[in-house]
């Protein structure tokens, strides 16, 4: 309209409008056939192009196929030649396994010429080999005449290693090796040539394990800072080298598993560790004390009192206790990075590393066990032992406050003693994530072939071994506390009826010869720390004459005076208060019928 608006405007006559409207016509019909022909171009084309795109469709739904069953044929043929290349891969391990096996074999025969020859040179010439001082560096390298593997340090574990091998040799001579199998010997000389290398054998062994036992000491001795935060900090000054420790520990582990080192290990550690346990020490501490003397001669009985002194007892007990309880936290560290051995290198001590390594995983729990057992069970110069000297030391008074004293004695010991045992099963708790961790950083990169069944076996192993340790401890507690117990528990009745019979005859009442009773005054047996299984007081009965005559005046205000009645509930209390500390205060507390 707005077109026909302006076509109008300049038109004046009907002529020109109707001229105008004629070319509008024109105009929009050459204008509709040029949008019907585009429009037509482009149906085509779309269709051109719609044929086309179907055309390379259906080519790449062809290609597509192609590619997938070629992908199936390799997939086959993967299946096929991986399963070839499996067995292959066997067979190459296998005979890798054989080979390393012959290796082996041959160095071991090397070896074994080796000493054989060094044998018969000694047997030949008359004159020993100096085996000891070669293997510990007191003859010079250039005048030894054993090998160089036997006399340098650096060596020590493919020493000990070889030396392993040696003796087993030496131990499977039963099976005859040398004997023929009609049963006549192949050489009339092969068994005194054996009994002189296995004799050769035996004394490298002994020299060299000496000589590692001795290193291990003199480091040990040395002392010094525990820090396990690196190998590197090992080295440094003032701080112990537990990286050396723990390579001697795995030489020394070739020489019956290392028990001598671990009876070695226990000796160092209770002599230097615990000078308190050493009875020549406190024997010679008691002989340079000075002792109580009386101007008007003989021993001054006042003095002698004054030495036993509760407080300085509790406070010997608590450092008894905490040394205990620090020195073993710290050693069950040091125990779990040096006689920890990882899987590869127990497998390569071994050979076959099978069920060792499952038993080396479990070699620093029973170092621990041995250390505590020495330290808490040694019948001479261990905790027990030292408790049951003090304990003695006060029933040699023989006084009835000693006894009191040794009531609260008691119950000191069981207060530090349950306290001790808690620090040790922690402490002991803590070693398996030590070693564990000291097992993947020594060797983890190496296990990886091994799987998660290895792993999973030896943490199982370590996990039993630390519940046995604990359970250890635990019998060794309930052993210290049932004896102090019962040797608590026949003292404090003997003291309370004590207190009662003198509470009677301090107000002037007149007791009567004791009643004959079953198991008076307590039974002997076998059992407890005083050898008393049982105290049963005896009935003391009143006399009765004695009190008629002192009326009934005298009996109120004696015997049935309130005060004198409360007397022995208030030492029954005191004693109470002490049986909840030693039992405790509930059914969980004694346990049995010893509880309160």
């Amino acid at each position: 309209l707005g077109l026909l608006e302006k076509l109008c405007e300049g038109c004046s006559e009907e002529e020109e409008l109707s001229e105008a409207l004629s070319q509008a016509s024109a105009m929009c019909t050459s204008l509709v056939e040029r949008t019907s022909l585009a429009v037509r171009d482009a149906t085509e084309d779309a269709a051109e192009a719609e044929d086309a795109y179907h055309i390379r469709l259906e080519a790449h739904s062809i290609l597509a196929r192609r590619f997938a069953e070629e992908a199936e044929g390799i997939e086959e043929q993967f299946r096929t030649n991986g399963r070839a290349a499996l067995r292959i891969g066997q067979r190459l391990e296998l005979a890798e396994a054989k080979r390393r096996q012959c290796e082996s074999a041959v160095t071991l025969v090397r070896r074994w010429w080796m000493m054989e020859n060094l044998a018969e040179q000694e047997d030949a010439s008359g004159e020993g080999i100096r085996v000891a001082e070669e293997v510990r560096g007191v003859i010079p390298s250039s005048s030894c005449q054993m090998d160089p593997l036997f006399t340098r340090p650096e060596n020590s574990l493919e020493a000990a290693r070889a030396l392993k091998a040696l003796r087993t040799v030496v131990k499977s001579r039963g099976n005859s090796a040398a004997v023929s199998g009609s049963g006549a010997p192949l050489d009339p000389n092969s068994g005194r040539r054996f009994d002189l290398t296995s004799r050769l054998i035996q004394r490298t062994s002994a020299a060299l394990e000496q000589r590692l036992l001795n290193s291990f000491s003199e480091i040990y001795g040395r002392g010094g800072t525990y820090d396990f935060a690196s190998a590197e900090s090992a080295g440094r000054a003032g701080r112990l080298d537990w990286v050396q420790l723990r390579e001697l520990a795995e030489s020394l582990s070739n020489f019956d598993q290392g028990r001598s080192l671990h009876r070695r290990y226990v000796q160092l550690v209770v002599t230097t560790r615990f000078p308190e346990f050493s009875r020549d020490k406190r024997n010679n501490a008691r002989q340079r004390a000075p002792e109580p003397h009386d101007p008007d001669g003989g021993s001054d009985y006042e003095s002698e009192e004054e030495e036993f002194d509760m407080d300085a007892t509790r406070s010997e007990l608590s450092n008894l206790f905490h040394r205990v309880s620090e020195v073993c936290t710290a050693e069950f560290q040091l125990i779990a990075h040096v006689f920890a051995t990882s899987s590869s290198s127990s497998a390569a001590s071994s050979g076959a590393g099978g069920w060792e390594t499952l038993s080396s995983e479990t070699i620093p729990l029973q170092v621990a066990r041995a250390l505590l057992q020495r330290v808490i069970s040694d019948p001479k110069n261990g905790l027990q032992a030292r408790i049951n000297e003090l304990l003695k030391s006060i029933d040699r008074r023989g006084d009835w406050d000693a006894g009191a004293k040794k009531l609260d004695t008691f119950v000191v010991i069981h207060e530090k003693a349950a306290g001790l045992f808690g620090l040790l099963k922690d402490a002991a708790e803590q070693m398996l994530h030590a070693g564990g961790a000291e097992g993947k950083g020594s060797g983890g990169g190496k296990a990886e072939k091994g799987g998660s069944g290895d792993g999973s076996a030896s943490s199982a192993a370590n996990a039993r071994a630390v519940a046995s340790l604990v359970q250890f401890l635990t019998s060794q507690e309930m052993n210290l506390a049932s004896g102090h117990r019962r040797g608590y528990l026949n003292l404090e009745l003997r003291l309370l009826h004590h207190e009662c019979c003198a509470g009677l005859d301090r107000i002037g009442a007149k007791l009567t010869r004791p009643l004959p009773t079953l198991g008076f005054g307590g039974a002997r047996s076998g059992t407890g720390t005083e050898g008393l299984a049982e105290y049963r007081a005896p009935i003391m009965p009143l006399d009765k004459e004695h009190l008629k005559q002192g009326g009934y005046l005298e009996m109120i205000n004696g015997v049935l005076k309130q005060s004198v009645l409360r007397h022995p509930l208030i030492h029954a209390t005191d004693s109470l208060a002490r049986a909840r500390l030693m039992f405790g205060a509930g059914p969980a507390g004694g346990g049995g019928g010893e509880g309160t």
